[in-house]
């Protein structure tokens, strides 16, 4: 058997090392097996685990060929491994191979781990940062409420101030369309254009507010080409067909994409400003007219009655020559036509006389006034309705002056009927500024809006030659200034009570009421 077996020791090693090949590969398959199961989807230890498979078969191949042959050899079966050696290389070649094989696809198994890596950094980097965005999320959802309620409080405190602004503004607010079409406006500006409600006015033209063509197209095409219009000065209507005179400021509103949706304004009622100083105007003319009157009336009054009485006298040496005797009277008459004109003249100028006034209730001076020119007005079928105020607080004035304004009111109202119709005389008291109203209206033809600009000058009148000298209303106008009161004319009136009378044409005096403690002396 030591004959056979001449290098007995090796084949105990080869026989040993074969065995601890087995033993080892086996332990590695083991522990490859369990990091599979540790983490199932690493490629590495996937990989390893294969590798460790092949291992053991190639442990298996050649170790067990090793002892085959070693115990083939031992006993004297030396021929039968002469038989399976060549297919114990076989398979030894072939789990080689696959060892070879499965090594040299490390380089991509390293490739994929990489990649793997790279991937789980990039992943966890989009983890963190999902962690911090849902962080803020939660963060944002726990503040989202009250920054809502924030938000809304602010939005809804920005449109109150805006709604008190409109709402409340004395100023016209508007807004129109492209097409200059009132969307909506405030309640001031239903208040002046004369409406009860807005609606009213929605979808109306702003132009059909304006007096004159001519000054809209002016304002339209101001607006188009600058974008904005400030300050322009408008004559408008109200419903009543009053006049109302406005400031207007007007801007165009653009979309995002900055094309004109429509326009925006604000407009201011000058008409009480307008009225305050047509008046100013008109009582700084009346003054200067005065004084001039004044100074006139002196001069002329002592030449015509120089000649008004040379004429008397030689009327009485020419009495029995009738062509000259006619032509003095008519040179007497016209003379007295012009000291009438002259006595009218210091009336005006309120120079001639110092007045007395006294308490004086107006409904008794009217009825005076009446006793004398009701006659003549009912002789040509016109007629006088009455309305007085009871019990109307006294007014101080100079009675017979106040008489003669009302005189010359009636007497225009008279002169613009001429036959038939009707002169209405309201009295009221108007506690709100504290003065008694005299109303005075006829239903006669109304005055033209060119003649009520100058009804009050001096020397101006619409009557014929010779039946009237254009000083009757000017001098009422000054005698009313005097007394602190107002005088207006109105054509046709405003208030429906008088426009119901028939009244075509309302003169409108007022008078300050009485107060105790003042000094009626003036």
């Amino acid at each position: 058997m030591m004959k056979g077996l001449p290098l007995l020791p090796i084949y105990i090693v080869d026989v040993v090392g074969a065995s601890l090949m087995i033993l080892l590969s086996l332990a590695a398959l083991y522990y490859s097996f369990r990091l599979t199961r540790l983490e199932p989807k690493s490629v590495l230890w996937s990989y390893l685990f294969w590798l460790c498979i092949a291992m053991v078969a190639l442990a298996l191949s050649r170790s067990i060929g090793h002892i085959l042959r070693f115990l083939f050899i031992l006993f004297g079966y030396s021929y039968v491994w002469g038989g399976l050696a060549p297919y114990s290389g076989g398979l030894n070649t072939m789990t080689f191979v696959s060892i070879t094989t499965l090594t040299f696809y490390f380089p991509n198994v390293r490739q994929v781990i990489n990649r793997v890596k790279e991937d789980a950094k990039r992943l966890e980097e989009a983890r963190t940062g999902l962690a911090q965005a849902n962080k803020s999320l939660i963060e944002l959802n726990q503040t989202l409420e009250q920054r809502v309620g924030e938000r809304t409080k602010a939005l809804r405190f920005s449109e109150q101030k805006f709604r008190r602004l409109f709402e409340n503004s004395k100023d016209v607010i508007f807004f129109c369309d492209n097409d200059k079409k009132l969307l909506d406006i405030n309640d001031s500006g239903v208040k002046l254009l004369g409406f009860k409600d807005r609606k009213e006015l929605s979808g109306r033209y702003v132009a059909d507010f304006f007096v004159n063509r001519e000054q809209w197209n002016h304002f339209c095409a101001d607006l188009q080409s600058i974008g904005h219009i400030k300050d322009f000065e408008a004559e408008c209507k109200s419903q009543d067909g009053s006049l109302i005179y406005l400031m207007i400021t007007s801007d165009i509103i653009r979309d995002e994409n900055g094309a004109p949706i429509g326009c925006e304004g604000i407009a201011k009622d000058l008409t009480r400003y307008k009225q305050v100083m047509t008046t100013f105007i008109q009582s700084e003319k009346m003054a200067s007219l005065g004084q001039m009157a004044a100074g006139v009336a002196h001069e002329i009054n002592t030449p015509l009655g120089v000649i008004l009485g040379y004429t008397q006298l030689l009327e009485e040496d020419f009495r029995d020559r009738k062509e000259i005797y006619e032509t003095l009277e008519t040179i007497e008459k016209q003379t007295k036509i012009c000291r009438k004109i002259v006595s009218d003249l210091l009336k005006f100028s309120r120079e001639s006389l110092r007045h007395t006034k006294e308490p004086v209730d107006i409904n008794q001076c009217i009825e005076e006034v009446l006793t004398v020119a009701e006659h003549s007005l009912n002789m040509d079928q016109i007629y006088v309705h009455r309305v007085y105020g009871e019990g109307l607080p006294r007014v101080l004035a100079d009675k017979e002056r106040l008489q003669q304004v009302f005189f010359n009111i009636i007497n225009n109202a008279h002169q613009a009927l001429r036959q038939e119709g009707l002169v209405g005389i309201w009295t009221r008291y108007v506690p709100g500024k504290k003065a008694v109203d005299v109303l005075i209206g006829d239903t006669g033809p109304g005055i033209e809006p060119e003649v009520m600009k100058r009804i009050f000058d001096p020397f101006f009148t619409t009557k014929d030659v010779g039946k009237g000298t254009g000083l009757g209303l000017s001098v009422s106008f000054g005698i009313v200034k005097d007394h602190g009161g107002n005088i207006d004319v109105q054509s046709p009136p405003k208030e429906q009570e008088f426009v119901n009378a028939g009244m075509e044409t309302l003169f409108i005096v007022s008078f300050p009421v009485y107060a105790e403690g003042i000094d009626q002396k003036q």
